[in-house]
């Protein structure tokens, strides 16, 4: 039976998206109960787009692993991943422990790669499947109203609503998120 490999984006209509790729036995447009691998409960996608097709489980990760990285998914508030596709998984996956010299190859080329015309996030195809996603996610000044008056009273994200970090927290929050800068540097 002919597998068929796919990178996609699903997304709620006035929420979260979720960039992942997926293995199936159907063409993609036909896989349409999928939206994705996601932990977030709250999250309850509607729609999807696939963003390419591929024809091995290589290149598609390797794609899946740039997409991650561009949209920095697992920090980004507008996607529902948790998590990354990382590219240790990835060569887990694809090459295993016996063949570390070409595992290093390949993370060479998927380095390179980020910036370079091989970054699907830069192909303007993809571009514009994502930007007319997106633009789908703009909600009306009605709906935004209504949305407003659905959500008083309740309380707020976190069970922050009217207070306020001490100096201390924020000083801390500010060592956290520099931390994860330097680390993310060398990308």
């Amino acid at each position: 039976m002919k597998k068929y490999f796919y990178v996609y984006y699903s997304y709620e209509e006035f929420g979260l998206g979720y960039i992942g790729s997926r293995i199936c036995d159907c063409l993609p447009e036909e896989d349409i109960k999928y939206f994705g691998s996601f932990k977030n409960k709250n999250f309850n996608p509607t729609n999807k787009i696939i963003l390419e097709t591929f024809d091995n489980n290589i290149d598609m990760l390797k794609s899946e692993v740039i997409l991650h990285n561009f949209y920095e998914v697992d920090v980004n508030p507008h996607f529902a991943n948790k998590a990354k596709q990382t590219s240790d998984k990835f060569f887990y996956r694809c090459f295993g422990e016996e063949n570390p010299s070409k595992r290093e190859e390949v993370k060479d080329k998927i380095r390179h790669s980020k910036f370079g015309e091989n970054n699907p996030a830069k192909r303007p195809e993809v571009r514009a499947k994502l930007k007319e996603a997106r633009n789908k996610r703009i909600t009306s000044e009605e709906t935004k109203i209504k949305m407003s008056e659905a959500h008083k009273g309740q309380p707020g994200t976190y069970g922050m609503k009217g207070k306020k970090h001490s100096e201390e927290t924020k000083q801390k929050m500010r060592e956290c998120w520099n931390k994860k800068r330097e680390e993310k540097s060398w990308a």
